[in-house]
């Protein structure tokens, strides 16, 4: 199955190129930027663009919040850093939490694959995510991921999940820490996503729908 919007190749005619099947990609994509709502902060539509405020944890993100959580993340500057470096390089540690009764397996396994003093860039934006793993029907594992990379997009599967989910719970830029959850631990559940009706229709007995779900 092909993923994504393909480019548009140039002098050739538009619309040999815009198919149902391009315009339903495009709106699609256009749909998934939709901002309903952000934890923890606000959003306003602007003529250019949309604006997002996420308020910062106490502490400038250097030190540990007043009233510590499960999930949050705590950032300091690598003492290793140039003390004369105007953008110091942080080690960012995950707070120790459950999702859905599951610690991460690596939540004490430091460095770039763990969760403990992971290092980070003193510029640019890291996505700090729980890769959590399934059968198809339940949680099997949870690991503790931070990078630059944005969490992938969970796909609606048909009475099932997928196997591979990575859920969204914290924020690092520029010696800043976010918290983009709740408070306390973190529980998901699968929930019905869309209902398709069946074609061909069904025979006797047979489900004349498909029921598609996530975990949320």
């Amino acid at each position: 199955m092909q993923h994504g919007i393909r480019e548009f190749r140039p002098r050739q005619p538009l619309d040999r190129q815009l198919s149902s099947d391009t315009l339903n990609r495009i709106l699609r994509e256009l749909e998934s930027l939709r901002i309903t709502r952000v934890v923890n902060g606000t959003f306003k539509k602007l003529p250019g663009g949309t604006e997002i405020v996420v308020a910062p944890q106490r502490g400038g993100g250097t030190s540990t919040p007043a009233t510590p959580q499960p999930w949050d993340l705590i950032a300091r500057v690598d003492p290793d850093a140039d003390p004369e470096d105007e953008n110091p390089p942080y080690l960012v540690t995950v707070r120790p939490g459950t999702l859905n009764g599951f610690l991460p397996s690596n939540y004490d396994t430091e460095g770039a694959n763990g969760s403990v003093d992971v290092p980070c860039l003193g510029t640019g934006l890291y996505y700090a995510k729980a890769v959590i793993t399934t059968d198809g029907q339940a949680i099997t594992d949870v690991e503790v991921k931070i990078d630059t990379t944005a969490p992938i997009e969970q796909q609606p599967q048909p009475y099932a999940l997928e196997e591979t989910i990575e859920y969204l719970f914290g924020l690092f830029s520029e010696g800043q820490v976010y918290r983009v959850i709740g408070p306390g631990q973190i529980t998901l559940r699968p929930e019905q996503w869309l209902v398709t009706a069946v074609d061909p229709p069904a025979a006797p007995g047979e489900a004349p729908y498909t029921i598609y779900y996530r975990l949320m």
